[in-house]
């Protein structure tokens, strides 16, 4: 883990309430569950009030179930000891499932995030053009964001494949009438 913003930690939700919403963990406690006052907020009738605490420190994250009555699991295995997060844990809460990412630990980048990298330090680096979309990084540390999906267009094959039945159908109608 880093003091480098876009290396701090991120949970993102990805079934629940909110898919998509995400949260930087900076160091210090967050507080995990359904009260309107907790550093982050599931609105979901099976996540306790005060569900769990992720404490971040040392370059560690320890998630700690606070005796929530449905339990709080990692990785398909509910805990109940202080356990540490690595990256790619899932972590679910009643309904809401959680997954954890520690970009300055990861081999790959799993949210589709680019660390912005310093011209000094790498003089020789290409510079890539950004796509426009805004990634978990642009949000405010601790605000959710939705993540964008891509707009669906109908295959050629399906279009080819309503306009022959509606040919067929109109044929076969012709031969009816003219018989």
């Amino acid at each position: 883990m880093s003091e480098h913003q876009s290396l701090l930690p991120l949970l993102q939700m990805i079934s629940g309430p909110t898919p998509g919403a995400s949260y930087r963990l900076s160091p210090g406690s967050r507080v995990i569950g359904r009260d309107a006052d907790l550093d982050i907020q599931i609105n979901d009738i099976k996540v306790s009030r005060c569900h769990a605490v992720i404490d971040v420190a040392d370059g560690r994250a320890i998630l700690t179930d606070q005796e929530s009555t449905n339990g709080t699991w990692v990785n398909d295995s509910r805990i109940d000891r202080p356990t540490e997060l690595r990256d790619g844990d899932r972590i679910r809460l009643g309904g809401a499932e959680l997954c954890f990412y520690d970009p300055a630990s990861a081999l790959t980048d799993p949210v589709g995030t680019r660390i912005p990298r310093s011209m000094a330090a790498l003089p020789s680096a290409p510079v890539r053009p950004t796509t426009g979309m805004r990634s978990p990084l642009h949000a405010a540390l601790g605000e959710p964001t939705q993540a964008m999906r891509p707009r669906r267009r109908p295959s050629l094959a399906l279009m080819a494949g309503l306009i022959g039945v509606f040919l067929v159908g109109w044929l076969a109608w012709l031969v009816v009438v003219l018989a």
